[in-house]
Order: C-alpha cells, then sequence, then structure tokens
C-alpha cells in the first residue's frame, strides 16, 4: 500500500480545526483572527494582539493561546518582554482557512 506523505501535513491543520469545531467551537473565531493576522501581516503574532482584534470585534476574551497549541493550530515560536510575551504561528495555514470556510 502507498501512503502519501504530503497529504498528511496538508490536512493536519483542516483536520485539528474540525477537531476543535467539535470539542470548543467557541474557539473558532479566535482561530480566525489568528488567520486574518497571519494573512494580512505575514508575520508571527503575540497572543495579546490577537486578544485585542478578538475583544474589539466581539467583546470577547480568552487568558492565552495554549489551547490552540494544544490542539496544534499553532506553534510557539518564541517569548519577549522578559518572556511575558509569546509569539505564535499557524502551523498549517491553507488547511486551517480550509476547514474554517467550511464551517461558516
Amino acid at each position: 500500500m502507498h501512503y502519501d506523505y504530503s497529504m498528511t501535513e496538508e490536512i493536519s491543520g483542516y483536520k485539528t480545526v474540525k477537531r476543535l469545531a467539535v470539542e470548543r467551537p467557541d474557539w473558532l473565531p479566535i482561530v480566525r483572527e489568528c488567520l486574518d493576522f497571519t494573512k494580512e501581516y505575514k508575520a508571527d503574532f503575540a497572543g495579546s494582539w490577537i486578544f485585542e482584534r478578538v475583544q474589539r470585534k466581539s467583546g470577547k476574551g480568552f487568558s492565552n493561546l495554549r489551547l490552540l497549541v494544544s490542539f496544534g493550530i499553532l506553534k510557539k515560536e518564541g517569548t519577549s518582554r522578559a518572556g511575558r510575551r509569546a509569539y505564535y504561528t499557524i502551523v498549517d495555514p491553507e488547511g486551517v482557512e480550509r476547514a474554517l470556510d467550511e464551517l461558516n
């Protein structure tokens, strides 16, 4: 049996967002903000920046982005400000976007 490893990478963000939609649908708008930020600035982002964007749009907040890291949607890239600000990237932006588009 032939296994296409390239498909694994391609669908990982897709699958994790679909799983998040079942287990924690309240986090989908936060994933969308992370994706929008990534597309807009083409850069890593701090959790506090996403928090501000979500707060401004919906009035809702969250404590940190660790849940999205544990799901495999985000990857922590490092910290600054004496270790108080974490920076993140989306592991598979194309897969994440495809899943979010299907869910909306």
